[in-house]
């Protein structure tokens, strides 16, 4: 165990130092280490973090540019080869491009609050990439005007967990078109003409089956650049984070600790993943990376690290 927690603490000393995990630093590293009391305890943090998924803003940008122009751009550049019989030249298809980045309309997506997340990433599209700012548009302001003279409406968030809040959003969320309160899914027989896509960065793999047995006739299309599999549940049986034997010894350490902190063990709708962006960290992640009471120092911050900052 000792031997593993030097090599791990090594490493993390390492990510932090590079900046390959952007926004962290020593002493909030250090701070959240001390909260694990035990030998046992360090052991099994510093096993989630060993396998720890953070995307750096760099990785955010590069997940970004590869899916509005390898995946949705691509996508619709082939139509145009296709019907065009593969005869389009490149500065035709250099066109089609800068048409797609001057025309797509972006919505953040949105529940109780602006989220941090669709806000950075909105952020990108337009300093780094060129979408006019005229084009991410509020759910409270939508103007059918804007939507009709265009070919696409992506929503934009960064993260698929349980599938529940892109189910809330698209079926039941209020949104306003001019001056009427109307719910995302209607926007598609509003405008027949207008292909609307949910775009994320990373999807878990249940969230995506969720979402889809669930809403098999949606029509709402689901772009991802990249997908968690079930083996980065922190206690599922093919964790990546503990040894098979491991994992239920290792469950129950954290288990007694978080009751003792004063802290849920599993996240967001019972979820259990150790992955974080540059910008924030998803509530579907443990809770023990992000919350923050009298007994507990978080190693990441989301809306929610204060939610428990009166427990005693």
């Amino acid at each position: 165990m000792e031997d593993f927690i030097k090599y791990a603490k090594n490493k993390v000393y390492f990510y932090i130092e590079s900046k390959f995990w952007s926004k962290l630093d020593i002493n909030t590293f250090h701070a959240w280490l001390s909260n694990f009391d035990t030998i046992e305890e360090k052991y099994c943090a510093l096993k989630l973090l060993d396998r720890f998924v953070f995307y750096s803003e760099e990785d955010m940008i590069r997940l970004l540019q590869f899916g509005f122009f390898e995946l949705i751009f691509k996508r619709k550049a082939l139509e145009e080869e296709i019907a065009h019989n593969f005869n389009l030249s490149n500065d035709e298809l250099n066109r089609l491009k800068n048409d797609f980045i001057r025309d797509a309309i972006v919505l953040p997506l949105r529940t109780d609050n602006l989220s941090e997340s669709s806000l950075a990433m909105a952020r990108y599209l337009t300093n780094d990439f060129g979408f006019p700012e005229e084009n991410i548009v509020d759910q409270n302001n939508l103007k059918s005007e804007k939507l009709l003279r265009s070919k696409n409406l992506i929503i934009i968030d960064d993260f698929i967990g349980s599938s529940n809040q892109l189910f809330q959003f698209w079926n039941f969320e209020k949104i306003q078109l001019d001056k009427k309160i109307i719910t995302p899914k209607e926007l598609r027989k509003m405008f027949p003409n207008l292909e609307v896509e949910y775009f994320c960065l990373v999807s878990s793999e249940d969230g995506l089956l969720n979402f889809h047995s669930n809403n098999f006739d949606v029509g709402l299309r689901i772009t991802f650049c990249e997908k968690l599999t079930n083996k980065y549940k922190v206690f599922g049986k093919d964790s990546v984070y503990f040894d098979n034997e491991e994992v239920e010894s290792c469950k129950n350490v954290l288990d007694l600790l978080c009751k003792r902190k004063g802290i849920p063990l599993f996240g967001y709708t019972n979820l259990d993943y150790a992955m974080a962006f540059h910008h924030s960290i998803p509530d579907s992640s443990l809770p023990l990376f992000y919350i923050q009471n009298k007994k507990w120092n978080p190693l990441f911050k989301n809306k929610n690290t204060f939610a428990h900052d009166n427990i005693q």
